[in-house]
This record gives structure tokens, sequence and C-alpha cells, in this order.
């Protein structure tokens, strides 16, 4: 799960090394990356990621998403959301005025039969 997070962020021209990551080990059925980011260069970004999940096979909520703060996507039992706002999980340097977190969290769940919509709501 961690590389498919570096593939995205790579696509976007971003480096994976300069967001934090949640340290490998402590949750197996979780991940996440985070980085302080440009406003101006946020939703671009976003989007260059989503697309290059896509192309890796994961499937893009249809329901409940703003397509400008975050989007939801699943693949196999994993849940990844990708948004640009809030600051969970913050690099050590806060975001400014022009600047905003852009993260991406991945959780694995057995919730089969409960819609990705339903978890998406949960998640924010």
């Amino acid at each position: 799960m961690d590389e498919v997070i570096r593939t995205a962020v790579r696509s976007a021209g971003l480096d994976p090394e300069q967001g934090s990551t949640v340290p490998a080990g402590s949750d197996p059925n979780k991940t996440g990356w985070t980085a302080v980011v440009e406003k101006a260069a946020a939703q671009s970004e976003m989007k260059e990621i989503r697309a290059d999940l896509e192309r890796q096979g994961w499937v893009l909520n249809p329901h409940r998403d703003s397509a400008d703060v975050s989007r939801g996507h699943k693949r196999g039992g994993w849940y990844l959301l990708v948004n640009t706002r809030g600051t969970t999980q913050a690099p050590s340097n806060s975001p400014g005025d022009s600047q905003t977190n852009l993260t991406m969290t991945g959780l694995q769940l057995n919730l089969s039969d409960v819609p990705l919509s339903e978890i998406t709501l949960r998640m924010r």
C-alpha cells in the first residue's frame, strides 16, 4: 500500500520523502502520507494523484465527495481518501496562508457489505 501512495505522489510531481508518513508497522491496516503544499497547486496535484490511482486500478467513489476537497477510492479491502484540508499528521512545519495540507489516508477494512459512500462519510 505504501508503494501505491509513493507512486501516486510522484505522478503529481511531488517527492514522497518531503511529506510525513504513518510509521511503518504502527498498524498494518492503516497507512498515510501528508505534506504541506502551495494552495495554488494543491488542486492540480490532487487531480494527478487521483488519476494515477485510477491507472493503478483504484475505483473512484462517485457519491458524496467534493471534487476539489476530497475523493475516496477503493481497491480490494483498502479504502484511500485523498484530500486537501485538515491538519491530521501534519509535518512539523504548519501551513502558512498560501499553503495547505495534501493528505492521503488508507484503511484496510472488512466492510464488503457497506457502500463506499458510507465509509467516506465516517472518515470525514
